[in-house]
């Protein structure tokens, strides 16, 4: 396992500008193939744009990419879907592709700001793990995502500060960890790990299927056990590395980053479930470059995201022919028992709303 920034640990060196430079530095090198390139893929520009986390493109893939097709890509750091999301609302993004987390597709969907993909021109489709296939992914037949990558939260414990066994999210609101746990400053998550914990309906479509009072009293207590909310995985790590906290869900690459710096914090999954996330890429509706967009969203599945982010950074292409030609076994990234993963699912507007405010409400009460 290697370090690595995760989607929501943003890094400010990592920017447009950046991005901008390491275009026009190699645009006089890809200058004379772009033209023809692009005609090879059905006409556009000769510069395909996408907005995506800096972790994600690794050992050269993205100049190997260029020089195959005569192209340049030009990069933009993301700091999160739902800022992408935002941007692609107010009609302010100019990106081929864009990553959505799951819960982001179905918006952006029912929007009308991403187009449908070709699955002909992206044939390793076919291949993506079936129970990532999520029906909310798609409309009159249509696919709108394809998985790019996929890992898993569970639960980080300093066995130097617990004591006792943690097995369960439930944990976190005993009384016995008041003032070790911590947690994500996040409504949806929040609600998520609440309803997974009481044994709710981890997904409720409606105000009208949820008892906010009791969801509110609970997220008070959980609250009143927390020493300590991150917003990023830099956040999360740093709570943990300063005992700040003893037990809380974060990314699983946090937690290898602690064991292999020698660290007494082990890996638990949750006995309600782990909470997974998976990212997609989805091609922008009025993109200048759709077959270029197809072509990049294939060779990542089929070629370049092994390379570029599964054997670095141990995050899972979610694609069995990548398992099956690296010999991966599933059992390494957590995907031997895909039924233990619990999804934070598209929601209404309205119940997005409900949430943040109860959490916020929550904090307030609680003092946090």
């Amino acid at each position: 396992f290697h370090r690595f920034i995760h989607p929501e640990r943003v890094v400010e060196d990592i920017n447009m500008n950046a991005s901008r430079r390491a275009f026009l530095s190699s645009a006089g090198a890809t200058l004379g193939t772009g033209i023809a390139g692009c005609l090879e893929l059905g006409g556009g520009s000769d510069t395909l744009r996408i907005i995506d986390w800096g972790y994600v493109y690794n050992d050269g893939v993205i100049e190997e990419f260029e020089n195959r097709h005569g192209v340049t890509v030009e990069r933009q750091s993301a700091q999160g879907s739902a800022e992408t999301l935002s941007q692609l609302r107010a009609g302010r993004a100019d990106y081929d592709i864009a990553p959505l987390g799951n819960y982001a597709v179905k918006p952006a969907m029912d929007e009308e700001l991403i187009q449908p993909i070709d699955l002909d021109q992206v044939p390793s489709y076919g291949d993506v793990f079936e129970f990532l296939k999520k029906d909310y992914f798609e409309s009159d037949g249509q696919v709108y995502g394809v998985p790019r990558s996929f890992g898993q939260t569970p639960l980080a414990v300093n066995t130097d500060i617990v004591e006792r066994d943690v097995t369960a999210l439930s944990d976190l609101w005993d009384d016995d960890l008041s003032g070790v746990a911590g947690g994500r400053d996040d409504a949806r998550l929040q609600v998520l790990y609440r309803n997974a914990a009481v044994g709710a309906e981890l997904n409720p479509s409606s105000e009208a299927d949820i008892d906010v009072e009791a969801l509110r009293a609970d997220l008070v207590d959980r609250l009143n056990n927390t020493a300590g909310l991150w917003g990023n995985g830099g956040e999360s790590e740093q709570l943990l590395r300063t005992e700040t906290v003893g037990v809380q869900p974060v990314w699983n690459y946090v937690i290898q980053a602690m064991q292999d710096d020698g660290l007494s914090v082990e890996r638990v999954f949750p006995e309600e479930g782990t909470k997974a996330w998976f990212i997609q890429h989805t091609i922008r509706a009025e993109t200048e470059n759709p077959e270029l967009a197809h072509t990049f969203i294939e060779e990542w599945q089929s070629e370049m995201g092994y390379r570029s982010l599964m054997e670095p950074n141990n995050i899972a292409v979610p694609n069995e022919r990548v398992f099956e030609e690296q010999d991966v076994d599933r059992t390494v990234l957590g995907l031997d028992a895909p039924d233990q993963f619990i999804y934070e699912e598209p929601k209404p507007p309205e119940l997005i709303e409900t949430y943040s405010r109860t959490w916020s409400e929550a904090k307030t009460e609680s003092g946090g």
